[in-house]
C-alpha cells in the first residue's frame, strides 16, 4: 500500500487518480480511497492507494497501522502527522518527503509561525528506520523548474518511482498524464525532473537557481 499526504487544493488527489489509470493500463489492480476529512482547500489529505498483480489480490482498501510499503509526502505537516506516522513501520516502510509546507489556517492567524522541520523529518525517520525516508524540496525545486507549485505533486512522483516505490511502469504514468488532457508537458516534465532529483539532485538544484 501507498499512502500520499497532502493538502486539500493542491492537486495531491490527482496522484491516485493517475496512478489508477496507469495501473488499469498494465491490468493491475488498484484501489483508491482518498480521506478528506473536513479539507477541501487547506486541510489534510490522506490517500490509500493498493496495487496487485490482479484486482480480485487486493482485500482491504484502506491501510492500517504500520502497513504503508511507501509515504509520499508532498507536505512534511501532514506528513508528520500522527494519522501518517501510524501508517508507517521500521523495516517496512520507505518515504519521500517534501521539505516545503503548504500554508494551512494555523499560518493565516499567526504567519510568523515557526514550522519545526527538523523535528518533523525526524520523526518520520524514526518511524521509517534508519536510511528509508528521503526528504527534498520539491516545492521549491519544481516551482523554480516549472513556474508552478503544483507541479510538485508529480515531481514527488517521479522521485518515488525512481526510488523504486511506485509498482507501475513509466510508460503507463506518462500515458495516464496525456490521457488526463491537463497540462500534459508541464506533468511530464515535473515526473522527470523527479526522477532525475532521486538519481542527481545537485544536477537539478543546479538547474533550478541557474
Amino acid at each position: 500500500g501507498i499512502l500520499v499526504t497532502g493538502v486539500g487544493g493542491t492537486g495531491v488527489v490527482t496522484i491516485g487518480a493517475l496512478l489508477g489509470v496507469a495501473a488499469h493500463i498494465e491490468g493491475k489492480g488498484i484501489t483508491i480511497l482518498d480521506m478528506t476529512g473536513l479539507a477541501q482547500k487547506g486541510g489534510s489529505v490522506y490517500s490509500h492507494i493498493r496495487v496487485a498483480k490482479r484486482p480480485q489480490d487486493i482485500h482491504a482498501v484502506r491501510i492500517a497501522a504500520g502497513e504503508a510499503n511507501a509515504v509520499i509526502g508532498c507536505d512534511m505537516i501532514v506528513a508528520a502527522s500522527d494519522e501518517a506516522i501510524a501508517k508507517m513501520q521500521a523495516g517496512h516502510t520507505r518515504a519521500v518527503v517534501n521539505l516545503d509546507v503548504a500554508p494551512t489556517g494555523a499560518f493565516t492567524r499567526e504567519p510568523d509561525l515557526e514550522v519545526p522541520r527538523r523535528a518533523m523529518a525526524e520523526e518520520i525517520s524514526e518511524a521509517c528506520g534508519p536510511g528509508s525516508a528521503d526528504f527534498v524540496e520539491a516545492g521549491e525545486l519544481a516551482t523554480a523548474l516549472l513556474g508552478d507549485s503544483i507541479a510538485t505533486n508529480l515531481f514527488m512522483v517521479g522521485y518515488a518511482w525512481q526510488k523504486g516505490l511506485v509498482p507501475v511502469g513509466r510508460e503507463a504514468i506518462v500515458r495516464a498524464i496525456e490521457l488526463n488532457g491537463a497540462a500534459v508537458e508541464s506533468n511530464k516534465a515535473a515526473f522527470d525532473w523527479g526522477r532525475r532529483a532521486a538519481v542527481d539532485i545537485d544536477a537539478v538544484r543546479k538547474a533550478a537557481s541557474p
